[in-house]
């Protein structure tokens, strides 16, 4: 093959370079995941300006990972370029935190926390994509806390994650409560993946007891081959 037809290279997973213990789990994390999908890693070094600098670098990037805390933790515990990051990337964010046992992959369990918006899509291809990575089983997740009076359906997201899914293997759980109490109740999961902005990620990156994962680029199909019919379990939780 000549250089002029040699394929384009793989956008890198990037790490932020950061000398702090949760640093240190943040690059082991992104060396397993560029080792998984053999794509290059790169290791972001501390500059001047890293909210900046780790923003351009997203441009290029399949996947960003960043230590939830490190040398530079604000008062509410996340380090400074945390928020930005979620917020602006140009590529999916992986915030690295957790347990050792998630953090070693012992739980087997990937969870998507979908809200019932059309990002939920989203959510769930990320989820499949980590959990055939990880070997892992695949939970659906739907926080939606009682209420005197309800218009809306809280089955329905869970439902309509269940068709994008389709005959993909997955649980499903309905949880009766607020987000951060879903969150913290099923903790045993290695990766925690969502799309939405705002209040729900802040919740999930100041409660969750694993890695989490905030998508940012649109799927095709959260599934390329087919796999065997497992219906998914109706499981609420109160």
């Amino acid at each position: 093959m000549t250089e002029q037809q040699a394929l384009p290279a793989l956008p890198p997973v990037i790490v932020a370079g950061d000398p702090s213990p949760w640093g240190e789990a943040a690059l082991r994390w992104a060396a397993d995941l560029a080792d998984a999908t053999g794509v290059p890693l790169e290791v972001h070094p501390p500059t001047a300006d890293p909210v900046h600098d780790l923003l351009v670098a997203s441009t290029r990037a399949q996947v960003l990972v960043t230590a939830y805390r490190g040398g530079d933790a604000t008062a509410f515990g996340l380090g400074r370029v945390v928020s930005p990051l979620v917020e602006h990337a140009a590529c999916d964010v992986v915030v690295v935190r957790g347990t050792a046992s998630a953090l070693r992959h012992r739980h087997h369990r990937v969870t998507a926390l979908v809200t019932g918006n059309p990002s939920d899509e989203l959510v769930l291809a990320r989820a499949v994509e980590h959990a055939d990575r990880l070997g892992a089983a695949l939970r659906v997740l739907h926080a939606a806390p009682p209420l005197p009076l309800r218009a809306d359906d809280p089955w329905w997201p869970v439902e309509r994650a269940g068709r994008v899914l389709r005959a993909t293997p997955h649980t499903s759980v309905l949880a009766r409560m607020h987000p951060h109490e879903a969150i913290a109740r099923h903790a045993d999961t290695d990766l925690l993946v969502l799309a939405e902005r705002g209040q729900l990620v802040r919740t999930a990156l100041l409660h969750a007891r694993c890695p989490v994962l905030v998508a940012h680029r649109w799927p095709t199909e959260p599934r390329r081959e087919p796999v065997r019919t497992v219906e998914a379990a109706r499981t609420p939780v109160r």
